[in-house]
This record gives C-alpha cells, sequence and structure tokens, in this order.
C-alpha cells in the first residue's frame, strides 16, 4: 500500500486547457517522463471522458526507451473535468485535461487510487490560479494576444508555458480517497523519439561502421582525379 501522496510539481505535470480568448493548448508538459509530443497520449488517456462525469483515471504510460535499459513504465492518474468559475469570451464553460506523474514505482500502480484524493485535479487547479489564472495567462486580452507577436521575441503559447512551470507545489493532504470512483485503463504503449541528428546521419549514409565516410573520400578523390584529367585533354588539345 501507498501512503497518501502529498505534493504535485509541474515536473510531473501535464495540462491542457484555453484561456478566456485563446483555443485549447498545453500549458504545461512534464520533464518526467518525457515525450517530443503528448497530444495522441493525452487523447488516449482522457479523449473519451465526459468532462462533467467527474471521472478518475489511472494506468501506467510504457516508454520503449532506446538502449540497454528498454522500457520505462510510469504510473499516472487522470481527469477531464470542467472549470467551476472558468468561461471564455462566448460564456462556455472551461474543460481542463490533467495527467500527473506521481513519483512511485510501476509496481504500486494499483495502489494509487487509495493514495490520491478523488479531488486531486481541483487542488492542483486552484493551485494554478497565480499562473494560469493570471491575467498573463488565462485572462490575456483579444487585443494582446493579437499584438503579441509585434512585441515579444517568444510566442505566446510559449510565455504561457514558462509562467505556469513556476507554479508552486500544491499539497493533497487531507483529501479524501475512494478508490470504487477510479476507472484502471489499459497500459498505453509509446516509442522514446530518435536521438537528434540520428536520422540525418543515416540519411546521409554515415552509418556507425564507418562505411559512409569511406565511401564519401572515394566519390571525392574520383571526382578530383575526373577534373585533372579533363584538364590535361585540355591543354593538349591547345
Amino acid at each position: 500500500m501507498l501512503a497518501p501522496l502529498p505534493l504535485v510539481e509541474t515536473s510531473r505535470l501535464l495540462w491542457r486547457t484555453r484561456g478566456e480568448h485563446w483555443d485549447y493548448e498545453f500549458i504545461c508538459v512534464p520533464e518526467i517522463p518525457a515525450l517530443p509530443a503528448w497530444l495522441t497520449t493525452l487523447e488516449a488517456v482522457v479523449g473519451d471522458a465526459d468532462p462533467g462525469a467527474g471521472e478518475l483515471r489511472y494506468g501506467l504510460l510504457e516508454i520503449d526507451a532506446r538502449g540497454p535499459e528498454g522500457p520505462r513504465a510510469y504510473p499516472y492518474v487522470a481527469a477531464r473535468f470542467l472549470d467551476p468559475a472558468r468561461k471564455d469570451w462566448t460564456g462556455r464553460q472551461i474543460q481542463h485535461f490533467a495527467v500527473w506523474f506521481p513519483p512511485v514505482p510501476p509496481e504500486a500502480v494499483e495502489s494509487l487510487p487509495g493514495a490520491v484524493p478523488t479531488d486531486w485535479h481541483l487542488r492542483v487547479l486552484d493551485g494554478l490560479a497565480g499562473t494560469y489564472g493570471s491575467v498573463e495567462v488565462f485572462g490575456l486580452s483579444e487585443e494582446a494576444i493579437r499584438a503579441w507577436k509585434r512585441s515579444h521575441p517568444e510566442s505566446r503559447a510559449a510565455s504561457a508555458l514558462a509562467i505556469v512551470k513556476r507554479t508552486p507545489e500544491v499539497a493533497l493532504q487531507g483529501g479524501e480517497a475512494a478508490p470504487s470512483r477510479w476507472k484502471r485503463l489499459p497500459t498505453l504503449k509509446k516509442k522514446s523519439p530518435e536521438p537528434p541528428g540520428a536520422a540525418g546521419l543515416l540519411v546521409a549514409g554515415a552509418g556507425r561502421s564507418g562505411k559512409g565516410r569511406l565511401f564519401g573520400c572515394f566519390a571525392l578523390g574520383a571526382m578530383v582525379i575526373a577534373a585533372f584529367c579533363q584538364l590535361m585533354i585540355a591543354c593538349r588539345a591547345g
């Protein structure tokens, strides 16, 4: 059994939502685990959940890491829910898509419903009030969004990510656990990305054996010899 998990950190948090005047995007992506893109993973976890039903989900994300260490599995809890207070400029209630990867071993995944309070996502939303809920992020005006590119070197979305990343740890102590409310999802498997530059090297023919480099040197030498021969022929003809 797991002890109640006390804190949520943004380094382990995946969160997608919208603002008053901007459409749905990621405002927080985790450092642990790391993936180059998160949309398909988020859709697989909570894409079919009813945001008004209060459903809580949990499971394992398995990332097939390249190298001798092999696949790594990360337990998670997830929720898709409606914001109890915020609405967009048309009056529609804001939706939130949240996944948290708590620092527990994969073999403890079945104990998560007893260690995470049922309102964990609402507590985190309260914790985001000073960052996501600020005028600089959620409440950014339509005029400011239109003028953003002319006055800022970074994108508005990148600025929102940086602001939300500064959210302090959110405490979960004292929350009520209700294991019967949770739904266990099948293990989700994802592939880790190619190391930077690896694909380009393989396309260029520079494999690990060094044959690509050898072939390149041979081709260059052949071009030099051909050019020299053409020069000699031209000199004799003159």
